[in-house]
């Protein structure tokens, strides 16, 4: 069933496939730890560590619709490749020496540029693959997420050998040295789309008046809006993500040892990941990806419920809370980008690396500040960015799923 699945694949979905366990392997282990780097070495508040991570979401606002731009003018693969190639390595060669926040500041600049390529990457991962087979292709990207977490004990090895400073700054050296195949492989395999071509001559979404056309799709489409309304919902947890490590370690939260808190996110990796192999792959419709999305999102609450209500010191409860929230950021990612991209081709797929862009832009905007707030949440206790994170979950998105099925049984932006 699965093997027939990905035969239906495009060529450079399956190419990024095979290449992401490069990237998503090694800055598994540097995204959980680097909060712990910038709070114990480099001695960040949690305030100062939300305002460089609303810094770097800053350009992840603006930078992509730079991407959205040169990609229609030369070509998505030499704009995945030139700017994939120079932020990565130049951002982790940084982090590898960074000695004060300034090093910091400017690694997370660098890192924020690579935002440029973000819905590039994702038009690459989806043409050429039918779009009932573009589950599987997200649900694959979310797998091989996932076993990078199951991996973090070898990371929490590494720190519980060198320690915390030496040990985050090897981590950092593994990531460098391993996007070098992946671009490699990514340079000689990617082919720059027959379809991509196309626009780059007579496209009414080109140049920056596309920008405004791409725009009006989301007021002509209700469904696509509220499928934008998801994706930016699920940005809002993903941004709040860094203050789950420190909560893990903090004396007023779980209170667990450094190499203790890898074992968190190996729990949460085991329902990701049979997620990924066997439910994602098996949706085709649009009302499995609503399901999907509504379980998960039931799922996630419950699990922040358990999280900030776990003894301190008391790891099963805090196993089974973030395995619950593994069902819930794999089902997010997966059926939200699915359900958008799909969305976007039924309405005019020449649309789709404007709209794509436009939607990583204003999800960025709108939870620019996000990161701030919660790291000031989070200095006045620790349990105050769950609790946020909880209302968003249980209230806004779950409703928001709920009009999406209400639109979608009335055939609601067809």
């Amino acid at each position: 069933m699965i093997y027939r699945v990905y035969k239906r694949v495009g060529r450079n979905a399956k190419v990024l496939i095979l290449t992401e366990p490069f990237w998503s392997i090694p800055m598994n282990w540097v995204f959980f730890y680097r909060p712990m780097f910038l709070s114990i070495i480099i001695g960040l508040s949690p305030i100062e560590i939300g305002l460089l991570i609303t810094m770097a979401n800053f350009f992840a606002s603006v930078m992509p619709i730079l991407g959205g731009y040169l990609a229609d003018r030369f070509g998505r693969k030499i704009t995945l490749m030139l700017f994939d190639s120079v932020c990565w390595l130049s951002s982790t060669a940084i982090w590898a020496v960074s000695r004060s926040a300034w090093h910091v500041v400017l690694a997370y600049i660098i890192e924020g540029l690579a935002s440029t390529i973000y819905s590039v990457w994702e038009c690459l991962l989806v043409e050429g693959t039918g779009q009932e087979f573009r589950s599987a292709v997200y649900g694959s990207i979310s797998a091989i997420w996932t076993i990078g977490s199951l991996t973090t004990p070898i990371a929490g090895y590494i720190i519980g050998q060198y320690g915390l400073d030496s040990g985050c700054r090897i981590l950092f050296t593994i990531a460098f040295c391993s996007f070098i195949p992946a671009l490699i492989i990514r340079l000689i395999y990617l082919q720059e789309p027959r379809f991509s071509w196309r626009l780059m001559g007579e496209n009414p979404f080109s140049g920056i008046k596309g920008y405004l056309r791409s725009l009006s799709m989301f007021r002509r489409s209700r469904a696509l809006l509220i499928a934008l309304i998801i994706v930016v919902m699920t940005g809002f947890y993903f941004s709040s993500y860094a203050y789950v490590s420190l909560y893990l370690i903090h004396e007023d939260g779980l209170g667990l040892s450094e190499n203790l808190a890898s074992l968190i996110p190996f729990s949460s990796s085991i329902v990701s990941l049979t997620l990924s192999l066997t439910i994602m792959p098996r949706i085709r419709s649009r009302a499995g990806c609503l399901k999907t999305l509504l379980a998960g999102h039931s799922l996630g609450a419950l699990a922040i419920i358990l999280l900030v209500n776990s003894p301190k010191g008391f790891l099963p409860q805090a196993l089974l809370s973030v395995a619950l929230l593994g069902s819930y950021s794999t089902s997010a990612y997966s059926m939200s980008r699915t359900l958008l991209v799909n969305q976007i081709d039924s309405v005019d797929e020449r649309a789709k690396a404007k709209t794509l862009s436009l939607s990583i832009t204003l999800s960025s905007l709108i939870n620019l500040l996000t990161p701030t707030i919660m790291g000031y949440l989070f200095s006045l206790n620790p349990k105050g960015p769950f609790m946020v994170i909880l209302a968003a979950i249980s209230a806004s998105t779950s409703l928001l799923l709920i009009l999406l099925i209400h639109a979608g049984k009335r055939g609601a932006g067809r």
